[in-house]
């Protein structure tokens, strides 16, 4: 019985004693290695892989960092500007007229001191229709007639402005020839002086006008585009 009391009485002191001492945690691992080098213990750091630098001033620059605690800029405000609509400009009819021209040539000689000189043509030409015989190779079936309708050949019409004192041309167009076939032809004088306006076609029905603006205050009837009748 004195050896059991005695064995209590020395397992109470040594759980006493284990208590006193604390816990015992182990090492944490980290980045950093301790070693033993030449009988001597030390720790080996890691040492980092240096970093690219990118600035592409194409884009950046260095500046200067905005300093705190100063109050932000009160940025201006801006009224929309009032639309200015501009009258439109007012033209008067200076020439009109529909001509048949058959190899003929005319002339009109014109002082513009307020351009432009705008000149609206519409044209019909001549048109020939034939017809066109197909002789059917099959025994069985009959010959074939067709209708075709097309410009004449010798249809054209030609607009020279010319300077009236050089004789150069400033502006040309026309329908056939070396020009294209479109039946509604526009030309603008936008330079003040002495010009010749000739018109020259044959098999070719041409009604031209010819606008300038009006005068100021004038009491004119405003001349509108010339309307092409469609075809």
């Amino acid at each position: 019985m004195k050896r059991l009391g005695f064995f209590h009485v020395m397992t109470f002191f040594l759980v006493v004693a284990i208590l006193s001492a604390g816990c015992i945690t182990p090492p944490k691992e980290n980045g950093s290695g301790s070693g033993t080098q030449a009988g001597q213990s030390g720790t080996v750091t890691p040492t980092p892989s240096p970093t690219l630098q990118i600035l592409d001033t194409r884009y950046l620059t260095p500046a200067t960092p905005y300093p705190t605690g100063t109050p932000p800029t009160t940025r201006p405000t801006f009224s929309s500007l009032p639309n200015n609509t501009e009258e439109p400009t007012v033209y008067k009819v200076i020439y009109l007229d529909t001509i048949d021209f058959q190899y003929s040539v005319s002339a009109y000689s014109t002082s513009i001191t307020d351009p432009p000189l705008i000149i609206e043509i519409c044209l019909i030409p001549e048109m020939v229709t034939r017809n066109i015989w197909y002789e059917s190779r099959y025994t069985t079936r009959e010959d074939v007639y067709t209708t075709q309708t097309y410009i004449s050949p010798a249809s054209y019409f030609e607009i020279r402005v010319r300077d009236k004192e050089t004789g150069e041309i400033v502006e040309k167009e026309g329908f056939g020839k070396t020009y294209s076939v479109e039946t509604k032809k526009v030309l603008q004088i936008r330079k003040s002086g002495e010009y010749l306006i000739e018109f020259s076609g044959n098999d070719i029905v041409a009604t031209v006008q010819m606008r300038v603006p009006a005068p100021e205050n004038a009491n004119v009837t405003p001349a509108g585009t010339l309307v092409c009748p469609t075809t």
